[in-house]
């Protein structure tokens, strides 16, 4: 068995080295956290990192969203045109934390809480904004999410994506496919075009497929990858401004459904892999792909 693991985007400063280290350093100290050390062996053994961020480099393009860019100074540039049909599901209301001001110390941590949660639920209220304006959205996501774009409108790009991860791939071996942010939707897309492979799980984390612009580059129509021949998990948070709410509406309506698990990520970058991997449900979740056969 391989246990595949497809990385997001702003990854282009890292080598494939270097990010097979951080996330194996994720992975094991997740493994202590839930006592489960044991299958740490196992994990490094069997585990694969296709890496493409230095094909953005390759490119001579950088992906430049930082929290800033999404302030209103920047929305007079761009075209409000035929907004969508509102989704039906809401995101559920996250209130701010009460502030306890027992001493300096604890009175600068509630601060620095509050203005990480509030900056979270504006961006993440942006986000859902954007999926009832496909075309703006399409605009923000070109200006903004350079490897996303570069991925869902360039052949060249999504060829060299694809070459990378079929590498890493067994053709004959069961592949659990765990992928976050932007690597989810490659990995979708990617299953899509070979029904020959063997998966029993997929994993998604903090994926942005919900959203229409994303949706619209896709294959159509969207539908559960035949390949899978287990479960689709998903993890989501709704801290996280780029994956506000679950795949399960239309067109996520599938049979078997899209097994959606709501989590809380970290407040200071909560679309960030830490945040996800460090999660005891996540990292239960990965194992339980495998832990039968160690």
């Amino acid at each position: 068995m391989n246990i595949v693991f497809i990385h997001g985007m702003n990854q282009q400063r890292q080598t494939a080295r270097s990010l097979e280290k951080r996330w194996l350093n994720l992975l094991e100290q997740s493994l202590k956290n839930i006592h489960q050390h044991c299958h740490f062996p196992y994990l490094k053994q069997h585990f694969r990192m296709p890496f493409y961020g230095d094909l953005l480099s390759r490119h001579h393009l950088e992906n430049t969203l930082s929290a800033s860019t999404l302030m209103p100074q920047t929305w007079i540039h761009l075209p409000f045109i035929h907004p969508a049909k509102p989704e039906e599901h809401q995101p559920a209301a996250n209130p701010l934390p009460e502030m306890q001001m027992n001493d300096s110390h604890s009175f600068q941590h509630e601060l620095h809480t509050l203005g990480a949660l509030s900056k979270d639920y504006a961006l993440r209220d942006f986000a859902l904004l954007m999926n009832y304006f496909p075309k703006l959205h399409a605009t923000l996501l070109h200006k903004f999410l350079v490897e996303t774009y570069l991925y869902l409108s360039n052949p060249h790009f999504m060829h060299e994506v694809h070459v990378r991860i079929h590498e890493q791939l067994h053709s004959t071996k069961p592949n659990v496919i765990v992928a976050h942010s932007l690597g989810s939707v490659i990995a979708y897309h990617f299953l899509l075009l070979h029904p020959e492979l063997n998966v029993p799980c997929f994993i998604t984390l903090g994926s942005p497929l919900a959203f229409r612009v994303i949706q619209g580059h896709l294959p159509q129509p969207i539908q559960r990858p035949a390949v899978i021949s287990g479960d689709w998990i998903n993890f989501y948070s709704h801290d996280d401004f780029l994956t506000a709410f679950p795949l399960q509406n239309a067109p996520f309506d599938f049979s078997p459904a899209i097994i959606n698990h709501q989590i809380r990520t970290s407040i200071d970058r909560p679309h960030d892999i830490d945040g996800y991997l460090k999660h005891p449900d996540v990292i239960q979740a990965i194992v339980d792909t495998f832990k039968n056969s160690t």
